[in-house]
């Protein structure tokens, strides 16, 4: 008999006080799948939010600003209309940097600038979550 352990996900991004901004639009450059918890930027030409790049410099892309609570799909490269959120608590666990697929990336200094901007990353301990990998 081998034993299979299984985590369930059921925790969201967002903690409290989340703040939306409704009717955006996210500017994506092909087919792809943005995750929940994805941070965003706000693209300084179109002020459309686009993903974040950790180090980026073109357009302010750079600059993170809001994050997704929940998963976009897009069939190609264009605009998708989604509500981030843009002020409030999030897990600082389910960050993610799009380029990574992951939070392997997001350090001190990106948690710095989402405050700066009125996001606050929270680190969190999921007690549904097992920990005997």
């Amino acid at each position: 008999m081998s034993i299979t352990i299984t985590n369930a996900d059921v925790g969201s991004v967002e903690l409290e006080g989340g703040k939306f901004d409704p009717n955006s639009l996210i500017t994506v450059g092909g087919a792809v799948t943005l995750l929940a918890g994805t941070i965003l930027a706000r693209d300084s030409g179109s002020l459309k939010y686009v993903p974040f790049v950790k180090g980026g410099s073109t357009n302010e892309n750079g600059i993170p600003k809001a994050v997704l609570t929940y998963p976009i799909t897009s069939g190609g490269a264009g605009d998708v209309a989604a509500t981030p959120l843009v002020g409030g608590s999030v897990k600082e666990d389910r960050l993610i940097i799009d380029a990574d697929g992951d939070n392997s990336n997001v350090d001190n200094a990106v948690l710095d600038q989402l405050r700066a901007y009125g996001i606050t990353p929270v680190p969190v301990q999921q007690l549904a979550e097992l920990d005997n990998q």
